[in-house]
C-alpha cells in the first residue's frame, strides 16, 4: 500500500513539469521524422548562418517542402564564394559542393595570407557580391554600402600602392576615393593611370577628404588632438585642451570648431605646449573643408556630399602620404567610420579594412581603432555592419581573429603566424595543418567557421544530417572576380598598360582679397588664372586643362580694376627646354602669369629667391637645384627608410621640400616637384644605405 501511494506522488511530481517540455528545443538530427516547429527551427538555424554550402541549402528546402505548407525563402540574399576542393576519390558532384555566403545576414571574416597567395582577390569577391546589385555570382536585391580603409607609406608614384577595390568601378559600382588633400595632385593621377577595362562603369571619383564643422563634435575633436585616455605619454597641451571642451559642454553651448580655436586663442601657452599644439591644428586644418574663413589657397571641397553613403556605392578612404603617419591615418579612419555608421539605419553596410597590417600596429592611435572594430564586430547583428579585414600578418590584431565568424588562411610560410592561428581559431592545432597551409595554391584557403551550415559527411542521402561546420575547416577554391582584377603581379617582359583616361584636373579654392598674393605663392603653380582682387570673397575656379609640349600663354586682362572673364589661351610649341624623353617627363609646361604677378606684387621675396628663379631654365639646372635641398634632408634623417621616420623628421623634410618648390622654373608643375623630389630624396637614401 505505502509502496503504490510513493509510485502515485512519484508519478504526480513528474508529470507535473511535462508542460515546461515545450519551452525546449528538440536537437534531434533525423530529418525525415521531423515536426513543424523542428523544421522551423531549422529554417531559422538556416538564416542565421554566414555561410552555407550548395547541399546543406537542398536539405533544407526538400525537409520544409515534405512538412511545411508553404516553402520559405531562406536565402534572399547570397554570393557564391567558391567550391570545395573534394579529395580523391570523393563522388559528391560539383553542384553540391558549392559554398555561398549569406549576405542578408550580418557577420564578419578575417582574411590572411602572405602577398601573392589570393587574399585581397577573395576580399574583392565578397565586395563584388556585397555591392553589385545585378551579378551572375548570386542574388542582391538590396546592395549594401561599402567603405574601404587603406593606407600605404607612399614616397613616390612609382612605389607607392593603390587599393586594389578601385577595379570594382569596372562593372559599374560608383566608386568614390577620398585622399589627403595635401597629396591630392598624385593620387589624381595614379588612379587616373589605372589599367581599368570599363565595361560601362564610370571612373572613380577622386576627391580631397574635408570635414565640414557640423561633423567635429567635441569627440572627433579629441581623437584628431591625438587624446589617448589609456595613454601614460599623454601630450603637454592635452590638459588645458580637455579643460576646453569640459568647459564649453558644461555652459550647454553647441560645440563648434571655431569656438574651439577661440577658447584656444585665450589660453596662455608654454614653449613646450605650443609647439606640439600647432602641429596638431595644422594637421587638423588640413582636413577642414575650406570656407569664407579660410586663408592660405587648398583643393576645393567636392561639389556634392561625399559623407552620402547610397547603397550599391563603394568609398574608398586613401590616406597613402608622405607627411602622414600611421597614427595619423588610423586617426581619420576612426572618424570616418563614426561617420559611415551614422547612416545604418538607410541600409546594410560593409566596412573594409585592406593591407590592414600597414597601419593597425599594436600602439597608439591603431589600438584606440582596433577597440572600435571589436566593438563594431560585437554589435554587428544590432547594427547591420558587415566587418572585412585582410592582412597579411596575423600577428598584428589577433584579438579581432577572435571575434571574426568567417576565417580564410591562405597560403603563408611563418611558423610564428600559423602559431598565432593555432591560439585564435578552432581546429587549427593539428600538426599537419601548417604542412597542408604551406602547400595551398594560389586562389585556394582554408576556410573556418564553426557555424557554417553543411552536410557532414558530404553526400545526400534519404536520412541525411545537417550540422554546423564546427571545429572542421573546408578547403575551398575561391571563385573568378566578376570585375577587372588588378592583383595581378606584374611580370618582367609585361609593360605598364596605362588607361585611355585622362586625368581630371583638381579644381582649387582661392582666397582673393587683401592678402590674395601672399597666400598663394607657388601652390597656384598649377595653371590657375589669376584671381580678381575686386572681391573679398573667396571663390572657386577650375584651372585650365593643357596637353603634352605645349605652352600656354594667358591674358588676364588689361584694366586692373574691372572684373573680366580670362581670355582664351593662347597654345604654342615648347620643346626647347625640356626634351620628351627626359626622366621628368612633364605633362605640362606652363608660363603662369597669375604666378609671375604674384612674384611681383609680393614684397617678401628676397632677391636670391628671385635671381634662383631666373637662373633655373633646363632640367639639368632644376636636378642640381633639388639635389642640394634633398641631401639636406637625406642628411638630418638617421633612418634609412621614409616609413621609419619620425614625426618630427617628417616635418623638416615637408619644411626643406616648402624651399624647394618655391625654386620651381615656369616649366614644371607643382606635382611634378613634388614626385622628383621624393625620388631623389629616395634615391638619397639608398646611397645612404649602402654607405
Amino acid at each position: 500500500m505505502e509502496l503504490k501511494q510513493c509510485q502515485s506522488f512519484q508519478t504526480s511530481e513528474i508529470t507535473r513539469f511535462h508542460p515546461l517540455l515545450s519551452h525546449i528545443s528538440d536537437d534531434s538530427h533525423e530529418d525525415s521524422k521531423r515536426s513543424s516547429s523542428q523544421i522551423n527551427q531549422l529554417v531559422d538555424a538556416f538564416l542565421s548562418a554566414p555561410i552555407f554550402s550548395a547541399a546543406a541549402y537542398d536539405l533544407v528546402i526538400r525537409s520544409a517542402s515534405a512538412t511545411l505548407t508553404t516553402i520559405p525563402d531562406i536565402a534572399p540574399q547570397y554570393g557564391l564564394i567558391g567550391i570545395e576542393v573534394g579529395e580523391e576519390g570523393c563522388n559528391v558532384e560539383a553542384g553540391h559542393r558549392l559554398l555561398l555566403a549569406n549576405l542578408n545576414m550580418p557577420w564578419s571574416a578575417f582574411i590572411c595570407g602572405s602577398q601573392g597567395a589570393g587574399k585581397s582577390h577573395t576580399l574583392c569577391c565578397l565586395l563584388e557580391s556585397s555591392l553589385l546589385k545585378d551579378n551572375s555570382a548570386g542574388e542582391l536585391p538590396s546592395p549594401l554600402a561599402g567603405l574601404v580603409m587603406h593606407y600605404d607609406a607612399f614616397t613616390s608614384s612609382n612605389t607607392s600602392q593603390l587599393c586594389e577595390a578601385v577595379y570594382l568601378c569596372s562593372s559599374g559600382i560608383p566608386v568614390t576615393i577620398m585622399v589627403s588633400p595635401s597629396n591630392i595632385w598624385s593620387m589624381k593621377r595614379l588612379y587616373g593611370e589605372l589599367p581599368l577595362h570599363n565595361n560601362g562603369g564610370l571612373p572613380p571619383r577622386v576627391v580631397p577628404l574635408y570635414l565640414n564643422e557640423d561633423k567635429l563634435d567635441s569627440s572627433r575633436i579629441l581623437k584628431l588632438m591625438a587624446f589617448d585616455p589609456n595613454s601614460d605619454n599623454a601630450p603637454l597641451y592635452m590638459g588645458a585642451v580637455m579643460s576646453i571642451i569640459r568647459e564649453i559642454a558644461m555652459s550647454g553651448v553647441k560645440f563648434t570648431y571655431t569656438l574651439f580655436r577661440q577658447r584656444l586663442a585665450d589660453v596662455r601657452w608654454t614653449a613646450g605646449q605650443e609647439i606640439p599644439l600647432n602641429m596638431r591644428l595644422q594637421m587638423l586644418d588640413t582636413f577642414l573643408a575650406p570656407s569664407t574663413k579660410t586663408k592660405i589657397m587648398k583643393p576645393a571641397a567636392a561639389e556634392e556630399n561625399i559623407w552620402s553613403f547610397q547603397p550599391g556605392s563603394l568609398t574608398i578612404i586613401d590616406l597613402s602620404d608622405p607627411f602622414m603617419s600611421t597614427g595619423d591615418a588610423c586617426c581619420l579612419f576612426s572618424i570616418c567610420l563614426s561617420i559611415f555608421l551614422e547612416n545604418r539605419g538607410e541600409c546594410g553596410q560593409v566596412v573594409v579594412l585592406d593591407e590592414a597590417h600597414k597601419f593597425l600596429l599594436q600602439s597608439g592611435d591603431a589600438k584606440v581603432l582596433t577597440n572600435e572594430l571589436k566593438s563594431v564586430i560585437r554589435q554587428q547583428r544590432h547594427t547591420g555592419t558587415r566587418v572585412l579585414i585582410a592582412t597579411q600578418e596575423p600577428t598584428l590584431s589577433p584579438d579581432l581573429i577572435d571575434l571574426a565568424n568567417v576565417t580564410f588562411v591562405h597560403r603563408f610560410q611563418s611558423p610564428a603566424w600559423y602559431s598565432t592561428l593555432k591560439k585564435h581559431l578552432a581546429g587549427a592545432d593539428r600538426d599537419d595543418l601548417f604542412h597542408e597551409i604551406v602547400a595551398l595554391r594560389t586562389g585556394e584557403a582554408f576556410l573556418f567557421c564553426p557555424t557554417a551550415r553543411v552536410v557532414v559527411d558530404g553526400n545526400i542521402t534519404k536520412h541525411k544530417q545537417l550540422d554546423n561546420l564546427g571545429e572542421k575547416r573546408l578547403h575551398i577554391r575561391v571563385r573568378k572576380r566578376i570585375t577587372t582584377d588588378g592583383g595581378k603581379s606584374i611580370m618582367a617582359n609585361e609593360q605598364k598598360k596605362v588607361s585611355s583616361m585622362s586625368m581630371e584636373t583638381v579644381r582649387m579654392h582661392v582666397v582673393t582679397g587683401k592678402n590674395s598674393h601672399e597666400n598663394s605663392d607657388k601652390k597656384a603653380r598649377s595653371n590657375i588664372p589669376k584671381p580678381s582682387t575686386e572681391s573679398s570673397s573667396s571663390k572657386l575656379i577650375t584651372p585650365l586643362k593643357i596637353s603634352n609640349g605645349q605652352k600656354i600663354e594667358t591674358n588676364t586682362g588689361q584694366n586692373k580694376g574691372k572684373r573680366a572673364a580670362t581670355a582664351p589661351a593662347t597654345v604654342t610649341s615648347s620643346n626647347n627646354q625640356v626634351g620628351k624623353h627626359d626622366k621628368i617627363d612633364p605633362n605640362i609646361m606652363v608660363k603662369n602669369n597669375a604666378s609671375q604677378s604674384s612674384m611681383q606684387h609680393s614684397g617678401k621675396k628676397s632677391n636670391h629667391e628671385l635671381n634662383s628663379h631666373k637662373l633655373i631654365q633646363t632640367k639639368a639646372q632644376l636636378i642640381s637645384s633639388i639635389e642640394q635641398h634633398v641631401s639636406v634632408a637625406a642628411t638630418d634623417t638617421t633612418h634609412l627608410t621614409t616609413s621609419e621616420m619620425s614625426r618630427t623628421e617628417k616635418k623638416k623634410l615637408f619644411r626643406i621640400y616648402r624651399q624647394t618648390i618655391k625654386l620651381s622654373p615656369e616649366f614644371i608643375r607643382i606635382d611634378q616637384m613634388r614626385e622628383i623630389f621624393f625620388q631623389l630624396f629616395e634615391a638619397a637614401l639608398v646611397r645612404k644605405r649602402a654607405k
